[in-house]
């Protein structure tokens, strides 16, 4: 009898045991469920911190890249504009300068047109005056009066010849009234058509500078000058 109780004891605290062992068990299991869900929540966890600051780096290397595109771009135009600057200041210079040169030219031209026209006004005067100069030293009181008669008319034709060629001189044209013409001509008569002839002489001389200009001329003179004494165009 007291067998059995001690039997019955035993099989009571190894069913104990035995059901203390498998809760023991079953949380032993639970708590490795536990900590191997808490070591995937860690490693997810930093998993998920990694990649966030790998999507900062990326994204400030974005925003590097993009401010790099930014200042590259605006470096970019403003070469362009100061390029097309240039090119139109360049083009405004051509321009300016073109005009210059034509202004030149047009210049150029109009002092060759003036000097031309200087040329022959000094030319037709130097015959003018060297004319006169003729007159006043051919026409002598001592000269046969018929000779001295027709060298009176040849300057009363000539100083009213010059009168109409240059009617905004007045001295030319005062020279040209009332001429000295006779038959047969007086000392006196002579001697007022020969002042009237100088005066003449003196008038172109004085006026367009002709002494300059013989000396000029005796320093450049060329081939195609016209000879002394023939009448040049006007």
């Amino acid at each position: 009898m007291r067998r059995l109780a001690i039997a019955l004891v035993l099989t009571a605290l190894a069913a104990c045991t035995n059901q203390r062992a498998e809760s023991l068990r079953a949380e032993i299991a639970k708590a490795k469920d536990e900590r191997v869900e808490i070591a995937s929540i860690e490693k997810a966890r930093k998993e998920a911190d990694d990649a966030e600051a790998e999507l900062a780096a990326r994204r400030d290397a974005l925003a590097t890249a993009k401010k790099a595109l930014e200042d590259a771009t605006a470096e970019r135009d403003a070469t362009h504009a100061a390029v097309d600057a240039e090119v139109a200041r360049n083009t405004q210079l051509q321009a300016d300068i073109a005009a210059v040169v034509a202004d030149a030219q047009s210049i150029a031209a109009h002092g060759q047109k003036l000097d031309d026209q200087l040329a022959r006004e000094r030319a037709r005067a130097t015959w003018a005056r060297d004319q006169a100069a003729v007159l006043a030293r051919e026409i002598r009181p001592s000269d046969a009066t018929w000779a001295t008669a027709r060298r009176l008319d040849a300057l009363a034709e000539f100083s009213e010849r010059l009168a109409k060629e240059y009617p905004g001189d007045p001295e030319v044209v005062a020279l040209a009234q009332e001429p000295i013409r006779a038959s047969k001509p007086t000392a006196d008569q002579v001697h007022a058509a020969v002042a009237r002839a100088a005066a003449l002489r003196d008038r172109f001389e004085s006026e367009y500078d002709l002494r300059a200009a013989d000396a000029a001329r005796a320093d450049a003179q060329t081939n195609d000058a016209p000879p002394v004494g023939s009448e040049p165009p006007r």
